[in-house]
């Protein structure tokens, strides 16, 4: 009988799996499957890791799958292990630009500094990172930063709005009812920021 490459690779995923061992290695065991399959598998892995108590070490590019079903995450750069930690402690304290770069969507957003002189910033911050979840927006445009609505995504219960503030793009969540259109000014505040050098590292106060 001939199988698909998603119907294989669920024959792998369980044959791997009736064997117990005590720790399992997967190398990207979801990436041939579609999107459904994909979200119904990484209930079912995880639930089954629960049961037989074994470790995964789980090797995926996506991250959701990182997000979803660890309780630690290894980032990888270039080869080189640069952080370790829970998936809710590298996303909310990345040790660098480009960790910070690997988990949320939409992808955290990377600010010149200059864009935001009066902001309170450890010495040698070039860049200010923000979650899209701590970007807030005013309609009244007289803030110290005024970007312009360029793009709206609809997602349903939420919208994404892409945001230009001179030639940076700021992308935040907004409410579907927030009446903000295309074109609009808009002021743009930043709440929990990170800040990083201009090597890309960390920079924290103190």
């Amino acid at each position: 009988t001939e199988l698909s490459g998603g119907q294989m690779q669920r024959v792998a995923i369980g044959r791997a799996l009736v064997r117990r061992p005590s720790i399992y290695l997967m190398d990207e065991p979801l990436s041939s499957l579609d999107a459904k399959l994909r979200a119904e598998f990484r209930v079912e892995l995880k639930r089954i890791q629960r049961e037989v108590g074994a470790t995964i070490l789980y090797v995926t590019h996506d991250q959701t799958e990182a997000m979803t079903m660890a309780t630690h995450i290894g980032v990888l750069d270039q080869g080189r292990l640069v952080q370790i930690g829970s998936p809710r402690a590298i996303y909310a304290d990345p040790i660098n630009s480009y960790v910070a770069t690997r988990l949320g969507s939409p992808a955290i957003n990377l600010i010149p500094r200059r864009l935001y002189p009066d902001i309170e910033a450890p010495t040698g911050a070039a860049t200010i990172g923000v979650r899209t979840e701590h970007v807030r927006i005013r309609r009244s445009a007289n803030g110290s930063a005024v970007g312009r609505v360029k793009w709206i995504e609809h997602l349903g219960d939420q919208n994404h709005l892409h945001v230009t503030i001179a030639d940076t793009d700021v992308v935040t969540l907004c409410d579907r009812d927030a009446g903000v259109v295309v074109g609009d000014a808009v002021d743009v505040e930043l709440t929990a920021p990170l800040f990083f050098a201009a090597n890309g590292e960390r920079v924290r106060a103190g």
